[in-house]
């Protein structure tokens, strides 16, 4: 008995009309929704990517969002699956990436809040819950790693000195900045921020370290707050 002919695929036709409007005339065209359809064609070849797409927007906000989401919430998008996750999670990755070589090139040195805020920027600018990031760098104040070490709600994250310095340490770091974002775009230090500056300065006084700052971003476009340039560090 012959072998059935494969089905024909049904959206094969939409992704390459999809895929003709970028050639033809780039993404000015697209709406939003599109674009995310039009890139989650490659991780996901064989799915409708278009409620997909749909379902980002209206559970996260905007393309700025979706790219800084972190995958506990990509997760709760029906349909992304881990490899639609995977490919979003790269994109924001490479698109940090290309935004801190531009800026800094290949040996980035940070001195004071506003290195550390260009450098931070594409990775926390749109984060929709709380990040929390060190910086650590050595004599010359080039980096050495940065890291983020802990992901919390929207108005809050924990965070243990001990744990900083100790990470510090084993990376034979002499100096560190520490940065989180605050999503809703206010900028101004909470009482818990405050204290946290304080007891993270205190340990690495203790160590010999140098704290160099504690920098808040808002989101893009709301500015930062420097915990050194407010006179609020020795």
């Amino acid at each position: 008995m012959p072998a059935r002919p494969a089905a024909a695929d049904p959206l094969a036709g939409h992704r390459a009309r999809l895929r003709a409007r970028f050639d033809q005339a780039g993404l000015e065209a697209f709406a939003d929704h599109e674009i995310l359809e039009l890139l989650l064609f490659y991780a996901l070849p064989r799915v409708d990517t278009k409620p997909i797409a749909k379902a980002l927007l209206r559970e996260l906000g905007g393309l700025p969002e979706v790219f800084a989401a972190p995958p506990e919430l990509l997760a709760g998008i029906p349909g992304l699956g881990q490899g639609g996750i995977r490919f979003l999670r790269v994109i924001q990755a490479v698109a940090g990436k290309v935004l801190q070589k531009k800026a800094f090139g290949a040996t980035p040195l940070i001195a004071q809040a506003s290195d550390l805020v260009a450098y931070l920027a594409g990775i926390m600018a749109n984060l929709p819950v709380e990040e929390f990031r060190v910086v650590f760098l050595d004599n010359a104040n080039r980096i050495l790693k940065d890291e983020s070490l802990s992901v919390g709600t929207e108005t809050q994250t924990a965070v243990y000195p001990k744990q900083v310095m100790k990470r510090a340490l084993a990376l034979h770091a002499t100096g560190l900045l520490v940065a989180h974002n605050h999503p809703s775009g206010a900028v101004r230090p909470s009482p818990a921020d405050l204290e946290l500056t304080r007891n993270l300065e205190a340990a690495a006084r203790a160590l010999d370290l140098r704290f160099i700052d504690h920098v808040i971003l808002g989101r893009e476009g709301s500015g930062y707050f420097s915990f050194r340039e407010h006179g609020l560090l020795p």
